[in-house]
């Protein structure tokens, strides 16, 4: 056998004893055992830890995410004091400050559980370190399957879909035709909140002075106890004297009207009793020293002076009685005055001080006062 034909067997009884293995092999295993590459987050990260209540539905190596970008991936999990306790690994990268929160969700109802971090409103400057731990109180588990289909099968099957039909059908026939006042209220309401938010500052700045009146109120509650207390005799006294009051006041009305009654002595300006007098005066004055002065201005007053004389209680004069009250009892075709009564010493004492009143004043305008 040459040299050639060797090296020709050999080949050959290597690629038999090939095929033989390949056989065996593939009879052994299939494409289903074969390891798959497993995503990874890089080499450079840090591990934190999360307790949640509930951590069903999350698989190994879910995704975690911050603001929806993937930072890194679940790298296991166990129980502990029946709390899920859940390590992340988290690219170095990645800054998370203390006081970060954990949520479970899903993109959709069917879809994978994935962990969601949220940073706090107001981040300090503390960022979370390799062996850090989210506590329980800032994780929250998302709502399983089961739970989202059996609340699901509850609107539906529970009557609530049925109620809000009866509720759309049973508004429809009350408004009978009348969409369009619903329609106008709605508009009216809608013009109302906008007006509303428009004057916002407005609001605010009204609840905020009176949140101000209010505590200073308060800080002189005392100051107004004091005052509050100390008035309190007087509005007793001016409560059980309120009869009294008003039948005062009642009085002041009745002598006021009688007063208009009579006729104006001292008057305002040039229009009085007095001054028409001097006036006349003057007059007669004149024409007893001058015969030939014009006496119109004297005949203006005459009219005047005997006009107001006339017209007064105390003047002699030819009148028609247009109405007249003997005592209590009235005139029947016309009433008199309900206060009239029969006249005794006290209206006599009381005529004989107004008439010495009056000539008083009439002695201090003419002749001066004290002389």
């Amino acid at each position: 056998m040459t040299t050639t034909n060797i090296r020709s067997l050999r080949r050959g009884v290597t690629a038999a004893a090939m095929a033989g293995v390949l056989a065996t092999t593939a009879c052994s295993a299939g494409l289903d055992s074969l390891p798959l590459p497993a995503p990874s987050v890089g080499a450079h990260t840090y591990t934190i830890t999360a307790e949640f209540a509930n951590a069903l539905n999350l698989p190994t190596k879910a995704k975690v995410k911050l603001e929806g970008a993937d930072v890194g991936d679940v790298e296991d999990m166990h129980a502990r004091d029946f709390t899920a306790v859940v390590s992340l690994r988290i690219r170095s990268g990645v800054r998370l400050p203390v006081g970060t929160n954990a949520e479970l969700r899903s993109a959709t109802p069917m879809g994978d559980v994935f962990v969601a971090l949220t940073p706090p409103a107001a981040a300090g400057s503390a960022v979370l370190h390799d062996g850090s731990v989210i506590p329980e109180s800032s994780t929250s588990d998302a709502a399983t399957i089961e739970a989202v289909l059996s609340r699901a099968a509850l609107l539906v099957n529970g009557g609530a879909v049925r109620d809000l039909a009866k509720v759309v059908n049973g508004l429809g026939a009350d408004l009978d035709g009348r969409g369009n006042r619903l329609a106008e209220l709605i508009s009216q309401t809608t013009t109302l909140v906008r007006t509303l938010s428009q004057r916002s500052d407005q609001i605010r700045a009204a609840i905020r002075d009176t949140g101000t009146l209010t505590d200073t109120i308060a800080a002189q509650q005392s100051t107004v106890n004091a005052a509050v207390a100390a008035a309190e005799p007087a509005v007793r006294a001016v409560g059980s004297n309120t009869q009294n009051i008003v039948d005062l006041a009642a009085r002041l009305s009745r002598i006021a009207g009688e007063l208009e009654k009579f006729p104006s002595v001292n008057g305002t300006g040039k229009r009085s009793l007095i001054t028409d007098m001097n006036n006349l005066s003057a007059g007669l004055n004149a024409a007893a020293n001058l015969p030939r002065i014009d006496l119109n201005v004297l005949n203006a007053s005459i009219g005047i002076v005997g006009g107001k004389v006339a017209s007064s209680a105390g003047a002699v004069a030819d009148a028609d009685i247009a109405k007249i009250a003997v005592g209590p009892v009235p005139d029947p075709n016309f009433p008199g005055n309900e206060y009239a009564r029969i006249p005794d010493q006290t209206d006599w004492a009381n005529f004989v001080g107004s008439l010495a009143y009056t000539l008083q004043r009439l002695h201090d305008r003419v002749i001066g006062p004290g002389r």
